[in-house]
């Protein structure tokens, strides 16, 4: 076989595959990328290091700036929102292929666009720093200005972190959590954050509250059913946080009454431990008294029961002997309603 008649790619596979490579990278075929595309359409997006954000959402003009000559398309970019800024204080890495997912959403054609600098930038949600020093002493005050006891040691029991607020006019409300039966004792407080008059932000801060007061404990044992004088009483200033209301602080309060039990010495006295003594007693002689605006009957009479002032106890008529009840006005009159 004459060699004329071979395939001349056969015999020059190598010097053939050359010449078309030439030829198609001389006619433009071929394209290295975004580096090809016409500079007229082209659109370059420069990311910052960090940015600094106001709003709750972030548009691509707050985080970024342009080059290219498509005024409509670099209009329309800078509206883009591209997510959610972060919280007050926090900071949010945005990320090339972020953007541009979040470009082909809104139908950009992204083949335009290009990234010379970096790839990523940082962005922080511009906010106002409150220390949890100044949540604290607010607190604080709170707890004085609201309390008239002026014995009063409030402290805190955790430490209250510092908060980022967006930036704006803050106000702030103070609230006491729960019911609370003591004066004293456990307190939780919520510091409640508004900016330009709306809730941001609610802070809670525990404390303990320590209150002293002079209260009246016996000075030494006092018997049931016995009367109180003022010798039996003594003056102490104590903690009161942890004790029950009933304590007295007025000895008012406790001379002329009556313990309803025994009451050891240092004790402190409550006001459910003493009972006002009765006016009258079983078997005193009393007088029955029945009265109207027009008419005033009385007979005299025998208690059989004792009775404070206002009770209803029952009594006998001496001359009928007949047993009615009667309400104490005195030490020796009931009345029969």
């Amino acid at each position: 076989m004459m060699l004329s008649n071979l395939n001349p790619f056969k015999r020059f596979p190598y010097r053939y595959g050359l010449i078309l490579l030439l030829f198609l990278l001389s006619s433009g075929t071929v394209f290295s990328g975004q580096n090809n595309i016409d500079s007229s359409v082209q659109i370059k997006i420069i990311l910052p290091q960090s940015s600094v954000i106001n709003s709750d959402e972030y548009q691509l003009g707050e985080i970024a700036q342009f080059e290219g000559e498509n005024i409509l398309l670099l209009d329309k970019l800078t509206r883009i929102v591209i997510g959610r800024s972060p919280l007050p204080g926090r900071k949010l890495t945005v990320t090339r292929s972020l953007i541009l997912s979040r470009l082909r959403a809104k139908g950009i054609n992204v083949k335009h666009l290009v990234f010379p600098g970096s790839d990523s930038t940082s962005i922080q949600r511009a906010a106002l720093k409150i220390s949890g020093k100044d949540i604290e002493q607010v607190v604080l005050n709170h707890i004085r200005d609201t309390n008239k006891n002026l014995d009063l040691k409030p402290r805190l029991l955790a430490k209250t972190r510092d908060i980022f607020l967006p930036r704006g006019q803050v106000s702030y409300v103070i609230t006491a959590k729960g019911k609370y039966k003591k004066e004293g004792g456990y307190r939780n407080y919520d510091v409640e954050f508004s900016i330009d008059g709306k809730p941001v932000r609610k802070v809670s801060v525990r404390t303990y509250l320590k209150i002293y007061k002079e209260v009246y404990v016996a000075r030494d044992t006092i018997k049931r059913n016995q009367l109180i004088e003022e010798s039996d009483l003594l003056k102490i200033r104590k903690n009161v946080d942890r004790m029950p209301r009933e304590y007295v602080t007025d000895k008012n309060q406790l001379i002329g009454k009556i313990s309803t039990r025994t009451i050891n010495p240092s004790e402190t006295i409550r006001g459910n431990t003493v009972a006002t003594p009765p006016l009258v007693k079983s078997g005193d002689r009393i007088q029955i008294v029945y009265e109207t605006p027009y008419l005033r009957l009385s007979a005299p009479g025998i208690s059989l029961s004792k009775g404070r002032k206002g009770e209803r106890i029952p009594v006998k008529n001496s001359d009928s002997k007949l047993v009615v009840f009667a309400t104490v006005k005195t030490r020796n009159i009931v009345q029969v309603n």
